[in-house]
């Protein structure tokens, strides 16, 4: 089964993200998690907390970055430039 994320196709059995040209990009397991569940979502806002619960299992109230990290590494893998976000976009807030 695969799934689309922005011009790629993301396969989760193999954690591998294939561009429209055909390169191939591995992904953690965490990675997949997170896109999988943006996915799910359908553009919808998705709370920093929900993920947080959602991937690792985190109760709303602790303190971490390891998202942040997570988001960041994801985007040198599917952005054009990182720092430019078009397919995974932050709502600060």
């Amino acid at each position: 089964m695969s799934f689309s994320i922005g011009p790629f196709k993301l396969y989760p059995a193999t954690r591998s993200l294939i561009s429209s040209t055909g390169d191939e990009q591995k992904l953690t397991d965490k990675e997949v998690e997170i896109l999988r569940y943006l996915h799910r979502a359908r553009g919808e806002i998705v709370p920093r907390e929900e993920l947080l619960t959602y991937v690792w299992g985190y109760h709303e109230t602790v303190t971490t970055h390891t998202l942040e990290t997570h988001i960041y590494r994801i985007r040198q893998k599917i952005e054009k430039n990182a720092d430019i976000a078009n397919i995974l976009l932050t709502d600060s807030g």
